[in-house]
This record gives C-alpha cells, structure tokens and sequence, in this order.
C-alpha cells in the first residue's frame, strides 16, 4: 500500500472516530449542562404556584400529601434517568385532581423552575420536551 493511501485511510478512520466521539457526547447532555432559561424559570414558577404548590409547598419541599421536589432525596430518586421521563410522568401524574392539565410550555417551564431550585445552572436555551417524542436525552446527574 502506497503512503498517500495509508495516510488517507488513517485520516479517514480518525475523522470517523472523532465524528463518533462527537455524536456520542452531544447525546449525553445533562441538567447540569444548563438546560433551560432563568426567564423559564421565572415562569415555571409562577406556574407552579398556581398548579403546584398546594400539594407540593411554595418552597417545594412537599408535605403531607406530596413529594418533595428539592434536595437529595429528590435528585437521587431521579438520578440516572431522563428529563424526559420526569416529564413525562408529570404530565401523567400530575396536577393530581388533573392530571396531563399542564401546557407542554407549562410543563417545561415548572420543570425549569424546579431545576432552578435544585441550584442546577440556566443556560441560554429554553428547555422544551416534546412528549411525544423523546428526543435528545437529557440526563439527571
């Protein structure tokens, strides 16, 4: 094999390996890799006291009849999931005298301003799950 083949079969597989490396990373995007907006956030919780802070608080740490949405507790029960699923069974689940009730803008915003009070960073891209398609998975970490 001539040298001019040999060197463009070694940048070719190079070039596959990093176009792999690249597809494989972008598909590996997590909350903490700043997946909504704050002015979401802001929105998410106005949302949310209107939806959800009756069962779940207005510091969202839950009571008697739900859950809390903040802290370890409620990180780790979600950890290595999709934000996807979370949304999902939110949508499916709540508001409980109502559930599915939620705009998908509504879904997403409260779901922006719940990782906004888990302390996960803003970016500058609103978070937007489509229910009806999973899309790129964004992970809980």
């Amino acid at each position: 094999m001539s040298v001019s083949i040999t060197w463009k079969l070694t940048f070719a597989f190079s070039m596959l390996a990093v176009l792999a490396a690249t597809n494989t990373a972008a598909q590996e995007r997590s909350i903490k890799d700043g997946v909504y907006t704050t002015e979401q956030a802001v929105r998410g919780k106005r949302e949310y006291t209107q939806q959800c802070a009756t069962c779940h608080a207005t510091n969202l740490r839950g009571g008697e009849m739900a859950p809390s949405l903040v802290g370890q507790t409620f990180v780790s029960g979600w950890s290595g999931d999709t934000l996807w699923s979370l949304a999902d069974f939110t949508n499916a689940t709540m508001p409980q005298d109502s559930p599915g009730k939620l705009t998908s803008r509504g879904l997403n915003d409260v779901l922006a301003f719940i990782l906004e009070a888990n302390e996960y960073p803003a970016g500058s891209d609103e978070l937007m799950i489509d229910l009806d398609n999973e899309g790129d998975p964004i992970l809980i970490d």
